[in-house]
């Protein structure tokens, strides 16, 4: 007579789980995803000093490169699903609005970028900030992450050490000759990756209204004691 529970394919799932090692590697994962979010934190007063104080390019421009680097990794983990967890989730998130403001208001301060344009993105998350009180109503503390979120990160990343080595090169070099045709192109490239990232920004705040709208419409008030009324 056949064996019913071992051809059981839940069980037998189950088993193999069980018996499955969990390797060093399946725990550093999340880890991983973890030190690169504080990477850019960590950098991003290192960026300030470099741009705003010590005016050394070679620091300013590793801070710039390292934050796209490291965003580009914690994306990869994120798509092989290595580390995708929450709170690693709203770390990156942090990470790349930290290191974005403080950017933005380097580039400013230097007089890369103007400042009607500058504000526009700290406007974009006290948007988002707007928010969190009514989500808190209904017994939500963060809405999902949204992919257009992180591409709008990504472009004004990106923009940002392109606009950084169009910064203070005159109308005219020696001799009478224009700017190199190289640092027109990375200024040219540099102010499409930052209106595009704006645009994306703005947009995906667009989206995590509707969200939040949504969510007040379907989820009954969040009662003193902590539960929601049916």
């Amino acid at each position: 007579m056949p064996n019913r529970r071992s051809g059981d394919p839940r069980l037998q799932h189950g088993r193999d789980a069980r018996r499955r090692p969990h390797g060093s590697a399946d725990r550093n994962q999340p880890v991983l995803g973890k030190l690169l979010s504080i990477l850019r934190l960590v950098y991003a007063p290192v960026m300030l000093w470099a741009v705003m104080i010590a005016e050394d390019d070679t620091i300013a421009l590793s801070a710039f490169g390292l934050a796209i680097i490291t965003d580009l990794l914690d994306s990869w983990l994120n798509r092989k699903q290595l580390g995708r967890r929450r709170s690693g989730e709203l770390l990156d998130v942090v990470a790349n609005t930290v290191f974005v403001l403080a950017a933005i208001l380097a580039l400013w301060q230097i007089d890369v970028i103007p400042w009607p344009i500058a504000l526009l993105v700290p406007l974009r998350f006290v948007g988002l900030l707007a928010m969190i009180p009514a989500l808190r109503s209904r017994g939500v503390r963060t809405l999902p992450v949204h992919l257009l979120g992180k591409v709008a990160a990504f472009c004004l990343l990106a923009s940002f050490p392109l606009l950084y080595l169009s910064h203070d090169i005159p109308e005219t070099l020696d001799l009478g000759l224009e700017p190199s045709l190289p640092i027109q192109v990375a200024q040219a490239f540099g102010w499409a990756f930052a209106l595009w990232g704006i645009l994306l920004l703005w947009w995906s705040l667009v989206l995590y209204a509707q969200e939040a709208r949504r969510l007040m419409a379907t989820t009954p008030p969040r009662e003193k004691g902590g539960a929601s009324r049916a």
